[in-house]
């Protein structure tokens, strides 16, 4: 275990203890075997009912042949499907954080900028020249 947890650099998962490398891989195997399912299903009803198959046997070889063409398509499609929604997924992580931080950097501009109003209108009110130069502003 220790030998594991040195090869992957320590990057696991906490609760299910998985190395994130193993991860993707259950990903693609969970996408494939969802899609396979879905798309043999429906369409095996579709042609059950396109064909007006009459016997198990008949519907038998339609759902085979359909099982074996929705594999295919999704052996394709699923990598492809797991990789569109890491960038989806890591997109919209990226503009929260980004969001989160532009926050917090409004928040600290503000308690400068009210901090140096304050100086300002308690030197203005001693009567004391005030030539302490304000904040500079944040670039977006």
């Amino acid at each position: 275990m220790a030998k594991e947890q040195q090869q992957s650099n320590g990057r696991r998962i906490s609760v299910p203890n998985i190395p994130v490398d193993t991860l993707r891989w259950y990903w693609y195997l969970a996408v494939f075997n969802l899609l396979t399912v879905w798309l043999a299903v429906t369409n095996t009803i579709f042609a059950v009912a396109r064909d007006n198959a009459a016997g198990w046997q008949a519907i038998q070889y339609i759902a085979t042949g359909e099982l074996l063409k929705a594999g295919g398509v999704a052996l394709i499609a699923s990598p492809a499907i797991v990789e569109a929604g890491k960038v989806v997924i890591a997109t919209i992580w990226r503009e929260r954080r980004d969001q989160k931080v532009r926050q917090e950097g409004r928040q600290e501009m503000h308690a400068e900028w009210e901090a140096w109003r304050q100086r300002f209108l308690d030197a203005q009110a001693r009567g004391i020249p005030f030539d302490e130069p304000p904040p500079k502003l944040l670039k977006n």
